[in-house]
């Protein structure tokens, strides 16, 4: 009889912790950064579901770093009611197996909150904004836009 209420008090603790200490219960961002960056969601299912050229900024934009053997690929998945565009950063790497994802909204004012894009010809630079964590801005990608079939 001990047993089981130990057991049922166990459960119950168990479920407080997962509710209350996972980040991706609460935050949709988070949770989706985590399923494409570990490979257990498709992200070109997600971006499918999403693509349109006259209500979105950005459209599945390829831009490819050859040396590094790095792509950026920024693609906007929906907006918000308060008219933010919520876009996903995806940089794949030729040596991992999966991309690393980030999600980042496009403020009314054309600036993002993580990200500064500047743009020369073809060129992307990608500088990610000082915060509490980095105190100046640092260069995540620097790349061209991809040939339609050569680049990786």
């Amino acid at each position: 009889m001990i047993y089981i209420f130990l057991v049922v008090v166990a459960l119950i603790v168990f479920l407080i912790f997962y509710m209350y200490l996972n980040p991706s219960v609460d935050n949709k961002d988070f949770d989706l950064e985590y399923r494409i960056s570990s490979g257990k969601k498709n992200y070109y299912k997600e971006r499918n579901s999403s693509y349109s050229d006259k209500d979105y900024r950005f459209n599945h934009q390829s831009y490819c770093n050859l040396l590094d053997g790095k792509k950026l690929i920024i693609h906007s998945l929906d907006k918000e009611s308060n008219g933010k565009e919520r876009v996903v950063f995806l940089l794949k790497d030729v040596r991992e197996k999966y991309p690393s994802a980030t999600i980042d909204y496009l403020e009314q004012n054309n600036s993002f909150s993580i990200f500064n894009i500047k743009y020369q010809g073809d060129s992307i630079f990608l500088w990610k904004k000082p915060s509490l964590i980095q105190e100046k801005e640092e260069l995540f990608f620097k790349g061209e836009r991809c040939q339609a079939y050569g680049d990786f």
